[in-house]
């Protein structure tokens, strides 16, 4: 049995392209079909990944949402999840405010004004430049993890990261470290990809380069080298 961890957006799921897409869920179907385990670990949060899921009908053994603040099973039951602290989103909120952004907390599934679910502060912001002031600002202010997506700037906790979601769910199922494998393609792939055996598309982000991985066209291409070896 192998375990797959895939990122989902512009590894597994590409918005205007179809084909691979169909490609890929029907790779991801044989790959459980013999057995395996697949998993999905994303930025995003779990109602935004279930309408993909459900539309396109992308099968999955484990979800891991919001970098991996939220675990989940094949059902959908939640695993482990990690919250910020009041006193946390509180000193991020001074500091948003301080700079103007454009921003709201999101409780794993939705939108939230409650401080006392809150995972994740997501601020809109697609210029580089701004993306930027708005890590270093938060930085100087609070010891959290935060980093800039395509049209986002993310807070979650300094524990977070794909890399220590697996070493979780690893844990919690009693699975096989050996036998789990990962891809993806952006910058909040890379400790995920750094620490587990895995791959990159082939269009990724530049600092995965340092990692010296191997390079696929398509996520079904690299489910299909796992399944023949």
């Amino acid at each position: 049995m192998k375990i797959l961890a895939s990122d989902f957006d512009d590894t597994l799921f590409f918005q205007e392209d179809s084909d691979k897409n169909n490609k890929n869920i029907e790779a991801i179907r044989n790959f459980i079909n013999q057995g395996n385990i697949f998993c999905i670990i994303t930025g995003r949060n779990y109602t935004s990944l279930k309408k993909f899921l459900n539309e396109e009908k992308i099968p999955y053994s484990y979800l891991i949402c919001e970098d991996g603040a939220k675990i989940f099973n094949n059902v959908d039951y939640c695993l482990n999840t990690i919250l910020l602290s009041e006193e946390e989103i509180i000193k991020i909120k001074e500091v948003l405010d301080e700079i103007d952004c454009d921003y709201y907390l999101d409780d794993g599934y939705n939108k939230t004004e409650y401080l006392k679910d809150c995972v994740k502060v997501v601020v809109r912001c697609s210029d580089k430049q701004e993306q930027s002031k708005i890590v270093n600002k938060v930085r100087e202010k609070v010891d959290i993890h935060v980093y800039a997506s395509r049209n986002h700037v993310n807070i979650i906790h300094k524990s977070v990261n794909k890399k220590n979601a697996l070493n979780k769910l690893l844990t919690m199922e009693n699975l096989n470290r050996d036998s789990l494998f990962v891809i993806g393609d952006n910058d909040n792939d890379y400790e995920m990809l750094k620490s587990f055996n895995g791959a990159v598309i082939k269009k990724h982000h530049k600092v995965l380069d340092e990692l010296q991985k191997d390079e696929y066209e398509n996520l079904s291409d690299y489910i299909k080298e796992l399944m023949n070896n």
